[in-house]
C-alpha cells in the first residue's frame, strides 16, 4: 500500500486520526527532510520508523525502490514537510510511476495552504484557481501575472518572504494597485496574519512593519471586479470619481470611472449623493 498523507501546515494538531494511524503502522515514511519529519513524528509519539528521503533532486532514483519495497507488501506513507505532497511539494513522480506499476496511491486527506486560505477569503460565487509558485526571475514572474489580467477566477499562488516585496510591486505593475488581495502569512502558525485589501495598501502593510515580511505567504488574487469589503470603494477609485464629477455630469462620470477602475457603479452613485457639492 502507498499512501500520500496530508501533514500539518504549521499547528502540530492539525493532523487527521487516519493519518496518524497509518502513519503508525508504516514499514517505510517518505520524508521531504527526515529532520523537520522527525520532530511531527516524535510529536504524536510515533518512533522505531525507518525514514527515506524523498524530494525534488531524488525523487525519481527514490520512486523506484519504493516500487520493489511495494512489490514486496510493505507499507510506504509520503509525507512532505508541511501541507499536501504533490501539491507544490515531491510526490507526483512517485504517484505517476505507482499508476505504471500497477500500484493505487491512498490520499489521506489534510492540512493544505491553497485550501485554508480559500476557505476564508469570502468567495461567494467566484471560482479559483491555484497556480503555486511563480517564476523566480522578475521578467518571467510578470509575464506570468499579465495571464490573470483578464481572469475571471481568483488565482491563488505561493510566495517565500525574500521575494514577497518584489512579488506585490510586480502585482502593482501588471494588474495595477487597485486589485484586491487576500494575504495569508504564517498559516496556522503562532504569528498568522490574514488581510483582505488592495495590493497599493498591502504594499504599505508590508513597509509600515518588516515583521510582516517574515513567514510563508498564500496569496489570493481576487478578479478585477472583488472590492476589498465588497462594495467598498478604494481610495484611488475615489480620487478619479472625485476628478470625473467635477467636469462631467454624474452618470458619465460614474461610467468613465468604472471603465478606468471597474469599480461597483452603485456604491459610486451612492458615495457622490453623500457629497452633494460633486453632483
Amino acid at each position: 500500500m502507498l499512501y500520500i498523507c496530508a501533514t500539518p501546515i504549521g499547528n502540530t494538531g492539525d493532523i487527521t486520526l487516519r493519518a496518524l494511524e497509518v502513519l503508525k503502522s508504516a514499514d517505510v515514511i517518505l520524508c521531504e527532510d527526515t529532520r523537520n519529519s522527525s520532530y511531527l513524528l516524535n510529536h504524536h509519539e510515533i518512533s522505531n520508523k525507518k525514514l527515506v528521503a524523498l524530494h525534488e533532486h531524488n525523487e525519481n532514483e527514490v520512486s523506484e525502490k519504493v516500487m520493489e519495497w511495494l512489490k514486496n507488501d510493505l507499507i510506504i506513507v509520503q509525507i512532505s514537510d508541511a501541507g499536501t505532497p504533490g501539491i507544490s511539494d515531491p510526490g507526483a513522480r512517485l504517484c505517476n510511476l505507482a499508476f505504471q506499476h500497477g500500484f493505487m496511491p491512498h490520499p489521506l486527506p489534510g492540512a493544505s495552504a491553497y485550501t485554508s486560505l480559500l476557505s476564508v477569503s469570502g468567495l461567494v460565487e467566484t471560482k479559483s484557481l491555484f497556480y503555486g509558485f511563480l517564476a523566480n526571475k522578475p521578467t518571467q514572474r510578470q509575464k506570468q501575472l499579465f495571464e490573470f489580467k483578464d481572469s475571471k477566477f481568483a488565482v491563488i499562488i505561493y510566495e517565500s518572504p525574500h521575494r514577497i516585496v518584489d512579488c506585490i510591486n510586480d502585482i502593482i505593475m501588471c494588474l495595477g494597485g487597485d486589485i484586491v488581495l487576500v494575504v495569508g502569512r504564517e498559516l496556522t502558525k503562532r504569528f498568522e496574519t490574514i488581510v483582505k485589501m488592495t495590493a497599493n495598501d498591502y504594499a504599505e502593510f508590508l513597509k509600515s512593519d518588516n515583521n510582516q515580511q517574515r513567514g510563508e505567504f498564500v496569496i489570493n488574487i481576487l478578479p478585477k471586479e472583488a472590492k476589498p469589503g465588497g462594495s467598498e470603494l478604494t481610495s484611488e477609485t475615489i480620487k478619479i470619481l472625485e476628478l470625473c464629477a467635477e467636469e462631467l455630469p454624474a452618470k458619465k462620470a460614474v461610467n468613465l470611472t468604472n471603465k478606468i477602475t471597474s469599480a461597483d457603479k452603485d456604491a459610486m452613485y451612492q458615495y457622490l449623493l453623500s457629497k452633494k457639492n460633486l453632483i
